[in-house]
């Protein structure tokens, strides 16, 4: 096997496990609330603490692989990252989760944004497209992830031993492959952290308005379904089922039709079939016809983020580290700002008026798309 084969493998699997860590910790939480009694609202601050770690560490994520290159970072990062999921199964004090929810969002921070830079890095090296294919690898550590842990609670075997499992599928992955991770990446201009302006700003808005729909779907999407379109509960997942795996699927082929037709083309052409999907969940009143919308959606919205992530590595304005950490830090804020004001729109008027909005913040998006395609490195 060549260098650069170990090398985008080694890409793929850090992919993987980013999505995997996501979902283990998702699925730790019901356990630590259990185990140490947290009420609710002590449950959103610990949640929230995840996301400000991450928020941080993004920040300074470009920086530090900057300096010490991808490979370093991710692994030091996927070491302890089961270390921290095994802290958290016998942490005794509610204080205690926070500091480990705070590194644990550091941990996935800094992944989230290393293995980005890391993979546009490859995807200079091989002169192809491929990050559409990468991210979804990080789709199929999400299912992979959650699979897991199902599979596991389902022979009865505790949430310990469970994520002791995990963990250490984990820290297998990342001492095999982290030797293969790509050792430098490109330097930063300087020293300071500068916010994004211009094409980098705009590009960072547009990813946060994709990952806004994505939460939106991800928060929302079944007591949606159960409350304003009466669905059963026991098919309230349903359609966040049937949206992660429309998006697992065209992301698979997002690099082949991006290369034969054009990035541009692919999102002008994707993005209304995502509208097309927000409308029907509106208008709709069949259970059938609104979980084909859920399929729309994650075709619409799967390879938004990828190709532009593939465009931040063309580009010359900015190194490519300091994009990233830029994009991703931005986004991320609206990943976290974006339940509480869908939240807070339903509790005075529904969740048809939540819907409604982010089906208009679409349609900003898609003139910001389409503004942003005519740059000539997007092409």
């Amino acid at each position: 096997m060549t260098t650069t084969k170990r090398q985008l493998n080694a890409a793929r699997s850090f992919y993987f496990l980013g999505g995997f860590g996501f979902t283990t910790w998702a699925a730790i939480i019901p356990f630590l609330k259990q185990r140490l009694a947290i009420p609710d609202d002590d449950l959103g601050l610990l949640l929230l603490c995840l996301g400000l770690g991450a928020l941080m560490m993004m920040v300074f994520a470009g920086k530090i692989a900057s300096r010490y290159g991808c490979r370093r970072p991710l692994t030091v990062a996927g070491v302890l990252l089961p270390l921290v999921f095994l802290g958290l199964c016998l942490v005794p004090s509610y204080m205690g989760a926070v500091c480990l929810a705070l590194l644990l969002g550091a941990l996935l921070g800094l992944m989230d944004v290393v293995v980005n830079i890391n993979g546009i890095m490859m995807e200079r090296l091989v002169k192809k497209r491929i990050m559409s294919g990468l991210h979804a690898l990080w789709s199929l550590g999400n299912f992979a992830g959650a699979a897991c842990f199902s599979v596991l609670l389902h022979f009865r075997l505790s949430d310990r031993v469970t994520t002791l499992i995990s963990s250490l599928l984990i820290l297998v992955l990342v001492l095999y492959f982290s030797p293969h991770l790509m050792r430098q990446s490109e330097k930063s201009t300087s020293a300071r952290l500068h916010l994004p302006r211009g094409p980098i700003l705009m590009v960072s808005l547009i990813c946060t308005l994709s990952f806004l729909i994505e939460g939106s779907i991800n928060d929302w999407s079944g007591i949606f379904m159960t409350t304003e379109k009466a669905v059963p509960m026991s098919q309230s997942s349903l359609g966040l089922t049937l949206f992660t795996a429309s998006v697992f699927v065209v992301r698979l082929f997002g690099d082949a039709l991006a290369s034969h037709i054009g990035a541009r083309q692919i999102l002008l052409a994707s993005l209304p079939i995502a509208g097309l999907g927000f409308c029907g969940l509106l208008a709709g009143t069949s259970p059938w016809l609104l979980f084909s919308c859920y399929i729309c959606i994650g075709i619409g919205c799967a390879n938004t983020v990828p190709l532009f992530y593939s465009f931040l590595g063309r580009q010359k304005l900015v190194p490519v580290t300091e994009a990233i950490a830029a994009v991703s830090t931005i986004g991320y804020a609206g990943i976290l700002v974006a339940p509480a004001v869908l939240g807070y729109i339903a509790s005075y008027s529904s969740l048809y008026a939540s819907f409604a909005l982010v089906t208009a913040l679409l349609v900003v998006m898609y003139v910001m798309v389409w503004r942003i395609t005519c740059h000539r490195e997007f092409q």
